[in-house]
């Protein structure tokens, strides 16, 4: 059983070492060049009440962050259906990542059921 720390803010060195695992954006599914800026992307916006926590992570593009703003992600999954693929293709290339005592890729899928009302995985 996986047990979060609901308060669990990732530390700087955390988050390099985060972003560092992600070779392509979860949103368009492109590689990270080096002249993209990778941004952590809250899958709950901030302003929704969502955490800078592991389990509401994912690394995106900054055009893609700046894109999707504080938009609910399935109604940017509506507009942008192709994310939803690069998301489950995203999320299962990190499974058995474990990040400071959190499976990263379990942890997420709760998250994006929660945010988005369905389980993107089972099909």
């Amino acid at each position: 059983m996986l047990i979060l720390n609901p308060n669990y803010q990732a530390n700087f060195g955390t988050r390099k070492q985060f972003k560092k695992m992600f070779k392509v954006c979860a949103y368009s599914g492109e590689n990270f060049e080096p002249h993209d800026t990778k941004t952590l992307e809250h899958i709950i916006p901030e302003i929704r009440g969502g955490k800078k926590e592991l389990p509401n992570l994912l690394i995106v593009k900054r055009h893609w962050n700046c894109l999707r703003s504080d938009t609910p992600l399935g109604q940017f999954i509506e507009k942008y259906p192709q994310i939803e693929e690069n998301i489950k293709k995203t999320v299962k290339s990190l499974e058995g990542i474990v990040i400071d005592g959190i499976n990263w890729a379990e942890a997420v899928k709760k998250t994006l059921l929660q945010e988005i009302g369905r389980d993107i995985f089972k099909t």
